[in-house]
């Protein structure tokens, strides 16, 4: 029965495959006409414009180069161009500068009479073009020199620009006819004139300081500006150890008074600046009229005798020895930097009661100069602060040169005790 029924089924689905009911879809085959296209508009002429033309990728590479070079040659034509104009305005800025720093006028004294009349040459002063702002921080202890043809004399640096070091100092001549100067800045006269030793620095280019340089002839010449110096020393001359000192100065040789302030240290109304004992920042007395007056009176005493004294370095402030110290911890570390200079607040230059004469190297010691400063310093007021020998007691390296005035009578009983100050105050001198 079931089978029978299941073959009834299947009688009844061929009869829905009858292809006659299918007849609902025919539109389908009139869809695939073209002609019907033509209900989309505008779009029917799609086929009849023409295709664009597509550019190859190496084409538009070789467009691309093409534009980038001839950029390039435009921008190189611009430089050139500007780097004529620059030259040109270098050049001629450079040639007036020249016509400016190389003017000097030549003074020239001849006579039929006398043909060994010599001839003086007179440098104006360069024009600087550094930056006074930077310019005032390097400071010397001298910005003139007055020598005889022969004669050598150095500018102490007691201030450099920040970031400068001795390494970076470069030292020239206005006039290396008359004057030459060397790496380390010792000037040498050659003759008679004037000129300007520069002082700049190779990592401070806005930075310039000038000495001016007067040479005067030999004796019995006219010196520049027509003026005639006095007698010339004899620089071989041996000292008269026996001469007397001048009376008057000697009687006007007092002991520096003695100064109520805070933070000051006196032994005997003696002041006191060591490796002991330190001064207060904020004292400033600048240089001490009576010790320069002293100094004076003993360099002209010298000069009769034929030997040359004169001042190299005296007062320097507490910020003043602040630069000179850190230089020397810069270059030779803090342990020698104890040894040849003092930290700030215990160097004596402080006071205005010292003054560093002539050359600080130890071969001044050697010198005739020396040798009478060792023997009449004291009638003068003055002592040899560190002498030889005396190291372990003043704490300090020998400096023929180092004075400090203490006054008529006390120098005198220094002198002659044959101690250093600090052992004839029963003092010490170092870092405690």
């Amino acid at each position: 029965m079931d089978n029978n029924n299941n073959y009834d089924d299947h009688n009844n689905f061929e009869d829905h495959g009858d292809q006659s009911d299918y007849s609902d879809y025919s539109g389908y085959s009139d869809q695939s006409s073209h002609s019907d296209y033509s209900d989309y508009g505008e779009y029917g002429d799609y086929n009849e414009e023409r295709p664009r033309k597509r550019v190859s990728r190496k084409t538009l590479r070789t467009r691309q180069l093409t534009a980038l070079a001839v950029i390039g040659l435009l921008v190189l034509i611009l430089i050139v161009l500007l780097a004529k104009a620059c030259s040109g305005d270098k050049k001629d800025s450079g040639e007036t500068k020249k016509k400016q720093t190389t003017s000097t006028t030549q003074t020239t004294t001849s006579s039929t009479a006398d043909p060994s009349a010599t001839s003086t040459t007179t440098s104006t002063a360069p024009i600087s073009t550094a930056d006074p702002s930077l310019s005032a921080q390097v400071k010397l202890d001298k910005y003139t020199m007055q020598l005889y043809p022969g004669e050598m004399d150095m500018a102490w640096i007691q201030g450099y620009p920040e970031g400068s070091y001795e390494e970076n100092e470069v030292w020239n001549s206005s006039d290396p006819r008359i004057a030459t100067v060397d790496g380390w800045g010792q000037v040498t006269a050659v003759s008679p004139g004037e000129c300007y030793i520069l002082l700049t620095f190779d990592n401070a280019p806005g930075v310039e300081v000038q000495i001016k340089v007067t040479v005067y002839p030999d004796e019995g010449q006219a010196a520049p500006g027509g003026e005639t110096p006095a007698e010339t020393p004899d620089p071989n001359a041996l000292p008269d150890t026996d001469a007397e000192p001048q009376a008057a100065n000697v009687a006007e040789a007092p002991a520096p008074a003695v100064e109520n302030v805070e933070g000051l240290h006196y032994f005997q109304d003696i002041l006191i600046a060591n490796k002991s004992y330190s001064l207060p920042e904020t004292y400033d007395p600048g240089m001490d009229p009576i010790c320069e007056k002293q100094f004076e009176a003993l360099t002209d005493a010298a000069a009769k005798e034929g030997l040359k004294i004169y001042k190299g370095t005296g007062y320097r402030s507490y910020s003043d020895q602040v630069v000179i110290y850190n230089n020397y911890v810069t270059l030779h570390g803090e342990q020698m930097a104890d040894v040849y200079s003092e930290r700030p607040g215990f160097s004596e230059h402080q006071t205005g009661l010292v003054v560093d004469c002539n050359s600080q190297d130890d071969s001044f010691g050697y010198t005739p100069e020396a040798k009478w400063l060792e023997e009449h310093a004291h009638e003068y007021g003055f002592i040899i602060r560190y002498p030889k020998g005396k190291e372990g007691s003043t704490g300090h390296s020998y400096e023929p040169g180092h004075l400090r005035y203490l006054g008529k009578e006390k120098a005198t009983d220094v002198y002659e005790s044959g101690l250093s100050l600090e052992e004839y105050l029963g003092i010490d001198s170092y870092y405690h």
